[in-house]
């Protein structure tokens, strides 16, 4: 039987319809919307009903790659509960951002990204609100002969930020300057991998980034400029610098 011209667009379209729903089953069903990275981490994590709060989305290329990476930071909450996930897009390509875990916490919750350090909770009441990042200088030696750790600590930096009220849920804190070098040793980037360093006994001069939890206080203002509630929390000293 011959197909006219309506007829073989549709059929084309058809099989191009088909090709695609192959191509995405290969791929694993990719999450590739909000609403699908929403479900993808209800599934994940046993959650139900999670609700958008705040979605922030990055762009960038490697040198010797035509097709950028598009990363999308999402933060959601059900209930009380704040959820903080992340997906990176590499054209029909979508997973989970590589080294940085989920992070699910109650009441409040607190990341740092790329330069800004957001802060998730109910601010409804809240007009402003101020960050306080403590650093303080960790060692940690381990001794192969008896298998044990020796943790030393020294002086303390805290750095204060203002805020930004991003919505009635989450307050955003800008700790990067524009232009700020990645030398620069006096900065909390710098500072929170400088002074958290682990080695092995005998090798001072070989040495990693000690994981550590930073202090991070935050306090909320009413329009008066009250001090509604202090929340004391932490972040992954890792979550600073990895943007470099």
């Amino acid at each position: 039987m011959r197909l006219n011209r309506g007829q073989k667009t549709i059929r084309n379209l058809l099989l191009c319809a088909l090709l695609g729903a192959l191509v995405y089953a290969t791929l694993g069903f990719p999450p590739c919307t909000v609403r699908g990275m929403l479900a993808r981490a209800e599934r994940l994590y046993l959650l139900s009903d999670l609700e958008p709060v705040l979605v922030v989305k990055k762009t960038f290329r490697y040198s010797d790659e035509f097709i950028p990476w598009r990363t999308t930071y999402l933060f959601a909450r059900t209930g009380d509960t704040y959820v903080y996930t992340s997906w990176s897009r590499h054209f029909l390509e979508v997973q989970q951002q590589r080294g940085r875990a989920p992070n699910i916490s109650r009441d409040a919750l607190c990341t740092a990204i790329d330069g800004n350090l957001y802060v998730l909770g109910a601010f409804e009441e809240a007009a402003s609100a101020k960050a306080e990042v403590t650093v303080e200088r960790t060692t940690r030696v381990y001794d192969p002969d008896t298998e044990e750790c020796e943790t030393t600590f020294g002086e303390k930096k805290t750095y204060t930020y203002p805020g930004e009220k991003v919505n009635d849920k989450a307050f955003s804190f800008r700790y990067q300057e524009e232009g700020e070098h990645r030398h620069d040793y006096t900065s909390l980037t710098s500072l929170s991998s400088q002074r958290y360093r682990f080695y092995q006994k005998g090798e001072r001069d070989s040495y990693s980034i000690l994981h550590a939890d930073l202090p991070v206080r935050v306090t909320l203002y009413g329009g008066d400029g009250e001090v509604l509630e202090t929340l004391e929390l932490t972040v992954d000293n890792y979550e600073f610098s990895n943007h470099w």
